[in-house]
Formats: C-alpha cells, sequence, structure tokens
C-alpha cells in the first residue's frame, strides 16, 4: 500500500520518517548474522598491511629489537630487499615516533595503536598518498609501500606465512559462532584473524558491524595463540554485556582490591587492567574463552586446564567459579533466555564465595604460588638474595656454583628491566655468609640439598624434591602443598600427568616456587639440578611468568602448579 502525503497528514509522515531514520541507525549497529543467514566465516591471514609496518619496523632498528620475533633468514631478507629503503620516511618517523629509548609498555602500546588502524584500512600500497584522511604515518607507509613494491616481497613469502598460519586454522573450534549464538543470541557474519608475521604485536580485538577481529602476531605455539583468538572473538561480547549492565559488580570490589594488595608492582604497572570494570570484563571474557576451549574437539581442550591455572596464577582467581557458571547456564538454558539473563545469577553466587571479610584468606586457597608471585614481592621489597651453594667436597664445583650465581644476576636484571623499568638490589652469598636477616629476604638457592644448605633445610618444603637411588634424580611430593597440577610437553603435545608417575632420570633440573619459611611476607626461588652443570642450564628456565614448577631434561619438560597457604 502506498502512502499518500497531504498537509493534513505532514505531521504523522514527519514521525514516521523519524523512526525509519532512527530504525536504520540502529539496524546499522546490530551484526550482520542477526539480519541474515549466512554462513559464518573464519579467516586467517598475515595482513599486508601489518607485514608492511613490521618491514619498516625491522629496518627503522636494523633488524635487532625486543620486538622483531621472525626468524633471522627472514629479517636477514627483509635487510637485503628493502636495503635501498632503509633510510626511506617512513622508516625514520617509525624510529622517531616509537624510539628504544622508551619503555617496553610506551612501545607496545605504539604498536598495538598502529595495528588496529591498519587492519580496518585497505591496501596501503594502493591507496594515495595524498588521502585527505591519511595523517603522515600512514602517507609515509603508502610512499614507502608503492617505492619499495613491498606486495612483490609479501608474494615472494606467502608459502612461509602459510604455514605459519596453518596451525591457527586447524585448532580453531568449528561452532565458535554457534556458541555465540547460544550464549548472547546473535554472532557477528565474519571472524578474521589478521596477523604479523614478524613483529610482536600485543593481542587485540576490534570489530565492524559484521566482524570481529582479533589482531596479533603469527609467531609461537599455535595452542597458546589458539587461546587468544577465542579470547579475542569473545571481547565484544563481553564488551557489549557489560555495557548493558554497567554497574552490576560494584560489590564486588573487593576481589580486586585483594588483587591489587597481595601483587602491587604488577597490577601497578598498568592499572586499567585491574580497575573494577576493567576486571570484570577480563574475568568473564577470558572465562567463556576456557570453557570454548573445555567443550571443543579440538587439540585447545589439552590447553584449557594448564590455561585455566595460568590465569588463577595472573590474579583471575574466580575464573573456574565462572566456567562452571558458564556450564551451569548451558545445561539449564530456556527458549530466549541469554547469558545477559542469568548474569545477575551468576554476581549472587560469587558474592556467596568470599567477603570482604575472607577474601584475603580465599586469594591464597586459589592462587598458584609462581614466579609471578615471586618476582613482584621481591620488586616491591627492593632486595633479593642469590645463595650458591658451599657445601660441594670439590672446591670447584663450589666455585662453579658462585659463577652460576653471578650469571643468575646478570639475568635477573635484565628480566626486571625488560617488565618493570628498573631492577632491586640483587645480593649475592654463600649459605656460609646468611644472617638470620637474609633469610627473612626473598630468596633464590642454587643448587641442590648437597650443594646448598639452605635448599637441604628447605627440602622437606619443597614439591620437587632430589632423591638419591644410585643416580640423583627428582619425585613430586604433593602432600606438602595444596591442589597439585602436573603436565606434560614435548613438541606440540600438552597433557596432564598423573602426580604418581614418575620423573624420567632424563628429568636433569627443576626451578620452583615455594613461601619462605622464615618470613610469611617473602618467597624462596630454587633453582637446582642433578649436578652443577645442570644447575647453571635452569637459568633460562627462570622467567616471570613461569608456573610454580619447572622441570627439564634433554627430551623431557615438565611444569605445574599448586598453591601454598600462609604468608601475608
Amino acid at each position: 500500500m502506498i502512502e499518500v502525503y497531504s498537509e493534513t497528514s505532514g505531521g504523522e509522515m514527519l514521525k514516521k520518517l523519524s523512526l525509519v531514520v532512527l530504525l536504520l541507525l540502529f539496524l546499522s549497529t546490530i551484526p550482520q548474522l542477526m539480519l541474515s543467514q549466512e554462513e559464518p566465516q573464519v579467516t586467517v591471514e598475515v595482513n599486508p598491511n601489518l607485514e608492511l609496518f613490521a618491514v619498516v619496523y625491522i629496518l627503522a632498528f636494523n633488524g635487532s629489537d625486543e620486538f622483531i620475533i621472525a626468524p633471522r633468514d627472514y629479517v636477514n631478507d627483509v635487510l637485503t630487499y628493502f636495503a635501498p629503503y632503509a633510510n626511506s620516511g617512513a622508516v625514520r618517523l617509525i624510529r622517531d615516533l616509537i624510539p628504544q629509548s622508551f619503555s617496553y609498555y610506551v612501545r607496545d602500546r605504539s604498536i598495538r595503536k598502529f595495528a588496529r588502524n591498519l587492519v580496518k584500512m585497505p591496501y596501503l600500497g594502493n591507496m594515495s598518498e595524498s588521502d585527505p584522511l591519511l595523517t603522515e604515518p600512514y602517507k609515509q607507509l603508502v610512499k614507502f609501500a608503492k617505492e619499495s613494491n613491498f606486495i612483490q616481497f609479501y608474494n615472494e613469502h606467502k608459502e612461509v606465512y602459510e604455514k605459519a598460519v596453518t596451525p591457527l586454522k586447524e585448532v580453531l573450534p568449528n561452532d565458535i559462532p554457534e556458541k555465540f549464538v547460544k550464549f548472547f543470541g546473535w554472532s557477528y557474519t565474519s571472524y578474521k584473524v589478521e596477523l604479523s608475521y614478524s613483529l610482536w604485536i600485543h593481542p587485540y580485538s576490534e570489530y565492524t558491524r559484521d566482524s570481529a577481529i582479533c589482531i596479533m602476531t603469527a609467531q609461537g605455539d599455535h595452542l597458546v595463540r589458539g587461546m587468544v583468538m577465542l579470547h579475542e572473538f569473545t571481547h565484544p561480547y563481553i564488551n557489549r554485556l557489560m555495557d548493558s549492565h554497567p554497574r552490576i559488580f560494584e560489590n564486588l570490589t573487593y576481589y580486586v582490591d585483594e588483587v591489587q594488595r597481595q601483587l602491587p608492582a604488577w597490577t601497578s604497572l598498568d592499572p586499567e587492567p585491574y580497575s573494577n570494570e576493567y576486571y570484570w570484563n577480563e574475568l568473564l571474557t577470558e572465562s567463556f574463552a576456557v570453557y570454548l576451549a573445555k567443550t571443543s574437539n579440538t587439540s585447545l581442550m589439552k590447553m584449557a586446564r594448564y590455561r585455566e591455572l595460568q590465569d588463577l596464577s595472573l590474579g583471575y582467581y574466580l575464573l573456574d567459579e565462572v566456567v562452571r557458571e558458564l556450564k551451569a547456564f548451558e545445561q539449564s538454558k530456556k527458549p530466549g533466555e541469554t547469558f545477559s539473563d542469568y548474569l545477575p545469577v551468576l554476581v549472587s553466587h560469587l558474592k556467596g564465595i568470599a567477603n570482604s571479610e575472607n577474601v584475603a584468606s580465599y586469594f591464597k586457597r586459589k592462587v598458584p604460588v609462581t614466579q609471578l608471585w615471586f618476582f613482584d614481592r621481591a620488586y616491591s621489597a627492593g632486595r633479593i638474595v642469590i645463595v650458591y651453594g658451599s657445601q660441594n667436597p670439590d672446591k670447584r664445583g663450589n666455585e662453579y656454583d658462585k659463577e652460576t650465581a653471578l650469571r643468575l644476576k646478570e639475568h635477573l636484571s635484565a628480566l626486571f628491566s625488560t617488565i618493570y623499568d628498573t631492577s632491586p638490589s640483587i645480593i649475592i652469598k654463600s649459605d656460609r655468609e646468611v644472617t638470620a636477616e637474609d633469610l627473612k629476604e626473598n630468596l633464590i638457592l642454587v643448587g641442590g640439598p648437597v650443594a646448598n644448605n639452605l635448599t637441604k633445610n628447605v627440602q622437606d618444603k619443597m614439591p620437587i624434591k632430589f632423591i638419591l637411588n644410585g643416580t640423583w634424580g627428582l619425585k613430586r611430593d604433593p602432600d606438602v602443598v595444596g591442589e597439585f597440577s602436573a603436565f606434560f610437553s614435548r613438541g606440540n603435545t600438552f597433557d596432564a600427568l598423573p602426580l604418581s608417575a614418575p620423573i624420567p632420570q632424563e628429568g636433569f633440573g627443576v626451578v620452583e616456587v615455594i613461601r619462605n619459611p622464615w618470613s610469611d611476607k617473602s618467597f624462596i626461588l630454587i633453582v637446582a639440578g642433578v649436578d652443577r652443570y645442570s644447575t647453571r642450564r635452569m637459568i633460562e628456565n627462570v622467567k616471570i611468568f613461569s608456573p610454580s614448577y619447572i622441570i627439564e631434561g634433554d627430551e623431557y619438560i615438565e611444569a605445574g602448579f599448586y598453591t601454598q597457604t600462609g604468608g601475608i
């Protein structure tokens, strides 16, 4: 039926036109799948704009920078192919905008800002340098792409890129869109993973009217990156959920306050993720990603529990509870019900788990003791004491362990400088020189119970113990800690281990964290091998984001998490 406009119906017609305009504006924000029945598409690619930016970045710092993570032969290809353009305007500009003198976090944010803009642009080599919508950095990238014929280099390396992205394509669950529809009532029509092959890009999510976009690097373990993809694809849904319930977590701030109290240095590096709203957004997002992995039919199932424990150790200590709530919702879901309807129920359940009076003890029961906790406490205290052994009858062994302690100090200084910009004071002493006051510090013990008297003194509190059965070896002792989970990794496999399983003789050393029995405010990190040479080899496993312990051998890697109550 055709509407006929007349003077008497003009007011009504104007109202109708206004409603139509408002409806069109509303529809433009609705994800495309709500308006069509087309099958959602999932794509994974090395994005040409991101790699263009990465190439310019490699040239800016002559292939040597902590954010450059491509294999060396690829970096050499870049330096050779683009040598005539090594001092172009784009290269100079990136060098000036992201100088190596800036802190790691400032440079990380700058790279991420470039990346999030680049993935939403058409290939820059097809754009005009005079485009008024482009700012100077992007104009320079357009010019570089054209003058260097970047796309030829990109096309010549497509096989390299495809080799990197294929494992990611294989690991993504097929039912991601279905899960989003089931929980949130809608889905995007496309899910895009946009990668840089050669540059570290902090994982990030962007979204348009019809696409969810995950931006990150192509390098690294495909299971870890698979979990990242699930996390970033989930963010747009949780962002909308939080927007629709803006104050729903305001009475649960004590959970976040406790994270800041227990991990003060870590949470102060970037306070935003540990603000109340951001924290709950991240917790819900990661919980859903873990749940997707746990209920998938891909190898990510093996990664899910490890990832869950890792998240707990980073301060998201309600994550496993939220995962259980997601399962409960999916099993009890009524027709038309979404997770938004269930959210008040979840909040009510979380309120019943802990309150401001007992949240500290709950935190310690849930959060595994890890190297992050050790490093955070040591940085906050401003001091670490490294203690090497002097008990070896072979004096050369004592000197060797002393040299290992010196190398460990250098390693620690670099780690602290990377994450925290500065390092605490690091003191080295032998086990004969340690004072009663030293024992209360955050300690690192170098050497096993035969070489180091302090290691011998805390052996009964170590969940990974040294045993002598003809030769020295290692065994787990879950009785001295709380919840204990062990995992075995060889290549790309990732399997849970029964705690009764023997540790192979090829396991030559361990790095493990325990609470300090001489002080309830500090921790002890033990770096020890079955001999002096193995002890030194274990230094490389001293990492801020490592789990509670790592056992390494020539063909064997085991890692795990355990809780240990006590302390402040």
